[in-house]
This record gives C-alpha cells, structure tokens and sequence, in this order.
C-alpha cells in the first residue's frame, strides 16, 4: 500500500496556517472560523522515522449564520465544512481520501 506507516492527527491551527498558506491555491485561511486542523504525516526513514507534515486540513462553521441554522437548525454552531485541504505535490494518487476518511473518524 503507497501509505503504510502515514499518519493523520490533529494538529494547531498555528501548524496548519502556514503550511495552509504555502501549500493551497487560495494561499489564505482569514476569514475562517476555525474549528478542527489536522496533519497529515508521513514516516522518513532517513530521519530515524520522524514523520513529516504532508497535508494539512481546516474544519470550520460555515461562514454564513443561514446556511449553519439550514443543515443544523437544532444546534447550527454544531455545523462543519471542509474548509481547506492541500497535500504538498508529491503525495500518492489516493493521498487526500486517506487524509478525509481518517478526519472522518476522529470528528466521529
């Protein structure tokens, strides 16, 4: 499997800021309001298997108060976006559903 030994955990959002910044075609997170960040790591043999940050991923509220009370009216501030994800270039083809469906399971 291209990702044996990759890695996904949450992260700071002052990590995932500017690799976000560097990495993504928007090279901007203001505005976002931030709830969850993650990382995705893979292992460097070459480095005694010290992961290195891959990908990085923003949840956040959606921006617009209607569009949170439209799919959570119960509890709109509950309500989540895939705001940002980027994987630096050379990252296997299947790379950011990995990245997904890990996040997945730790907002879950």
């Amino acid at each position: 499997m291209a990702l044996e030994g990759w890695g996904v955990e949450p992260i700071s959002f002052q990590t995932a800021k500017p690799f976000i910044v560097d990495w993504h075609y928007s090279h901007k997170v203001k505005g976002l309001i931030v709830q969850y960040c993650f990382g995705l790591f893979r292992p460097r043999p070459e480095f005694f298997d010290i992961p290195e940050l891959v990908g990085a991923m923003i949840y956040s509220l959606p921006m617009m108060d209607r569009v949170r009370k439209k799919y959570n009216p119960q509890n709109p501030n509950r309500c989540l976006e895939l705001a940002r994800l980027c994987c630096i270039d050379d990252t296997p083809k299947n790379a950011e559903s990995f990245f997904i469906s890990r996040t997945l399971k730790w907002l879950t």
